[in-house]
């Protein structure tokens, strides 16, 4: 024999309760069985907003009443032919008219107790049990309704009673065990030994249904709902959330007490202590397996794939009450008055932590009750607060309970190191920690903002193989198309060989942005920006993206934008990391500069800018790799232009430097005035970064430059006047070259660093020199170093292009994504 308990989502409609017919039906082909059912969908809420209605003296607790009606009758109406519609229809209204009598007494008298609230939710399972029993008749299965207030016995604690065990076992044998046809038996309600009417709390058909099958021995309890069993978080919050096709009574008990709503917390215990095993099946979905809850031991014996943490779950909304004082140290007896003067006044504990010091209790508890607990506990201890030996009792609002919980957590080394590293990685702050000796239950308090990152991050952490990271892009120019295709070219290759999915979730220039969550069409992106109309800004765009408060988030920068620079520390400081191609944070003014690195150091994220100096060359990671491993940097030489260096490279093998310049920017090599790149401007910004790097306090106005600008072409000059201007100073650059050829040098327009001075220029340099061999628009750097003094280290390749840049920037991405996944 089994016990099938179908939820009030199985229920809601005439064909959802065909459904649950035949479920039934099919299963009676193979045993017998005993079914339980709750109220249809909406009717406890609507019971419990009419009676409150009432005891408000409210009129409108009526509508209320007729709505209840009409949803019954309506379902009904369309089940059941005209033939046996009258009989079930005049049992309906037997019901409906004494819930009328009872609510409208508690509208008489402007008072709503717990014993008639007891009375009135208990209205939607009489309903819909006789709905149902009467549907099974009619499809030839012998039913009978039965009340459960005549099988379960409890206290006369009316809104969430404690049952009579002994007493409720005898009632449900006696009535039962020979009991022809299919009992269909309201969940949810009890009696208390004076006759009244009881609940078993929120969701207690599922007691109701595992107190029967204890009672009478059956093969398993299956809780018939919504959803395809347990799953590893909440799917509504976590996408990756996988279904659990097996948990032990220990962990559905944890997982139900902190805050899964799939069984009802009571529900495991009488089918513990009677070794039957529980079935959570989806009826929307009966060929799913579902979730089987038993003993561990069975999960062993059958090789069951185990890992250390089974599932998550989450409260959303807790309240964290702190009592605290020195006068708690060593004092014997402060934690059970506490907790004895919260029992008595039935405050539900959901949380609690102290400290080894003594000097502290924290505990969480429901919003509900958050005032009189309060209250409770500065009546309890009012001689201490006022003798200072206790502080007044603290409360913290808005906060989210979320609990690890696992089997086979305990004696599992790294378990906790693996959980808080994650949390941290992502500036997630714990509030509060309570772990068991038995090692099944890490809880932690958060706060509400970070519930659902929280659960995002520890979800991947330990049960996906495959780690993401949420990529908010600034800016839609060269740079950051060439690495939109660059990630859209290699998504599936890091996926497959790195275990790393990289989603773009965010992007937006100066006139759109575009968000989700769930990432953007890399091969249509254009055009979804493109609909969007209007933009926030980047305030707007950055208030967006911290809204949303994704796990591994990354913001990468392909502007040129000092407004965006500007924003690096407060991103760093909400632990955002930062992949940045834009030179105007760190050759900004000094004061953004050390912001920058402040935060920096103060945050866990990071912070990587390796394409402000060299695109895609390993500038940056060079010079700290050889600073960090102790080596001194004796001077820094190189060429940090690319645009500068084809024109050297070119004007060495002959030619007029006008003709080239010209040339240049016709191949898209300059700015579109080329007096930007000829004014070193850029090439000074990437100089001032690595002196800052070498630890040199410089601001942009300490760069000796020199200008490739004649002074009479720094004017208000159209591009055409200018490039015809720019003849005037061939001459010089052809006699320059034909002097330092006569001394066996050449010219190149370089930069160098030492001690604490930076200058660029026209300079000459030996044909020897690595220089002198550049080719292109090559970039260079030479770091002669305590070690590398007499043979420099030569870093040398393509300096400048939107496709080398973003490869630079991707490099960034990826470094910072190994650090979070």
């Amino acid at each position: 024999m089994k016990v099938y308990k179908f939820g009030g989502s199985s229920l809601g409609s005439a064909a959802r309760i065909r459904r649950v017919a035949d479920i039934i039906a099919g299963a009676l082909q193979q045993e017998e069985l005993v079914v339980v059912v709750s109220a249809i969908q909406r009717v406890t809420d609507l019971l419990l907003e009419s009676a409150t209605k009432a005891g408000c003296g409210d009129n409108g607790y009526r509508a209320m009443l007729d709505e209840i009606e009409q949803l019954h009758l309506g379902i009904v109406g369309e089940l059941f032919t005209e033939s046996r519609l009258e009989s079930v229809t005049l049992s309906l209204r037997t019901e409906l008219g004494e819930l009328g009598d009872i609510v409208h007494g508690v509208f008489l008298l402007r008072e709503l107790s717990e014993r008639s609230l007891a009375l009135v939710l208990g209205f939607g399972e009489r309903l819909s049990a006789r709905i149902v029993s009467a549907s099974l008749s009619s499809e030839g299965i012998a039913s009978s309704y039965i009340d459960a207030r005549e099988l379960i016995i409890t206290d006369v604690n009316y809104a969430d009673a404690r049952v009579d065990g002994n007493a409720t076992d005898l009632r449900i044998k006696k009535r039962l065990a020979s009991f022809p046809g299919v009992p269909v038996v309201t969940g949810f309600i009890a009696s208390a030994p004076d006759g009244t009417s009881t609940t078993l709390g929120r969701g207690g058909s599922d007691y109701t249904a595992s107190l029967l099958g204890a009672a009478l021995g059956a093969g398993e309890i299956c809780i018939w709902t919504d959803v395809d069993g347990f799953f590893s978080a909440d799917p509504k919050r976590v996408r990756d959330a996988r279904i659990l096709p097996f948990i032990s009574y220990a962990e559905a008990m944890e997982l139900s007490h902190a805050g899964a709503r799939v069984l009802h917390p009571l529900a495991v215990q009488p089918a513990l202590k009677a070794g039957i095993p529980l079935q959570i099946k989806n009826s929307f979905n009966p060929g799913a397996p579902g979730t089987r809850i038993a003993a561990a031991s069975e999960a062993k014996a059958e090789n069951l794939p185990s890992h250390p943490v089974t599932g998550l779950t989450s409260i959303n909304r807790v309240i964290l009450l702190n009592m605290s004082g020195s006068g708690m140290v060593g004092v014997p007896g402060i934690a059970s008055r506490l907790f004895s003067c919260l029992a008595r006044h039935r405050i539900n504990i959901i949380f609690i932590s102290q400290a080894s010091s003594e000097q502290s209790i924290t505990l969480a508890i429901n919003p509900s009750q958050s005032s009189h607990a309060k209250k409770i506990m500065e009546e309890e201890f009012c001689p201490e607060i006022a003798s200072r030996q206790i502080d007044p009792i603290s409360v913290r609002r808005n906060l989210a309970l979320i609990a690890v919980v696992g089997n086979n957590m305990s004696g599992h080394p790294g378990v906790s190191a693996q959980l808080f590293e994650t949390l941290g990685k992502n500036g997630i702050n714990v509030i509060a920690v309570a772990q068991g000796a038995s090692e099944m239950n890490i809880s932690l308090v958060v706060d509400c903002h970070d519930e659902d990152k929280a659960l995002n991050c520890i979800h991947e952490s330990f049960f996906l193989s495959q780690g993401k990271v949420h990529l908010f892009i600034a800016g839609t120019g060269n740079i950051a198309r060439s690495l939109l295709r660059q990630i859209s070219a290699h998504r599936q290759n890091l996926k497959e060989e790195n275990d790393l999915d990289v989603i773009v979730s965010g992007m937006a220039n100066t006139r759109r942005l575009l968000i989700d969550g769930n990432g953007i069409d890399l091969e249509n992106w254009e055009e979804a920006l493109q609909e969007r109309s209007g933009s926030a800004g980047i305030t707007g765009y950055l208030q967006l993206m911290k809204e949303r408060n994704l796990h591994n988030t990354i913001f990468v920068d392909c502007t040129a934008s000092a407004e965006v620079a500007e924003m690096y520390p407060s991103l760093l400081l909400d632990s955002i990391s930062v992949v940045t191609a834009n030179k105007l944070g760190m050759a900004g003014p000094w004061m953004l500069y050390r912001q920058i690195m402040d935060a920096r150091r103060k945050s866990n994220a990071r912070f990587l800018y390796e394409t402000n100096v060299g695109a895609g060359l390993p500038i940056i990671n060079t010079l700290n790799d050889l600073r960090n491993s102790g080596d001194k940097i004796i001077s820094i030489e190189g060429v940090f232009s690319g645009t500068l260096s084809f024109i050297f490279n070119e004007l060495r093998k002959g030619g007029n430097f006008s003709d080239i310049v010209r040339r240049a920017k016709e191949a898209g090599y300059t700015e579109p005035d080329p007096r930007d790149d000829l004014s070193g401007a850029d090439f000074a910004r990437k100089m001032l970064i690595l002196g800052r790097e070498l630890g040199f306090t410089l601001e942009y106005g300490d760069i000796e430059c020199e200008s490739l600008v004649p002074e009479d072409c720094r004017g208000e000059m159209s591009v055409s006047a200018f490039l015809e201007k720019l003849q005037t100073v061939d001459g010089r650059y052809a006699e320059e070259i034909e002097k330092a050829a006569a001394e066996g040098m050449t010219i190149a327009y370089a930069g160098s660093i030492s001690n604490g001075k930076a200058s660029i220029g026209v300079k000459r340099v030996p044909f020897a020199s690595p220089i002198a061999g550049l080719n292109g628009s090559e970039n260079i750097v030479v770091f002669t170093t305590g070690r590398y003094r007499v043979t420099p280290l030569v870093v040398r390749g393509p300096g400048a292009g939107g496709e080398v840049t973003a490869g630079g920037v991707f490099a960034d991405i990826l470094r910072i994504a190994s650090y979070l996944v």
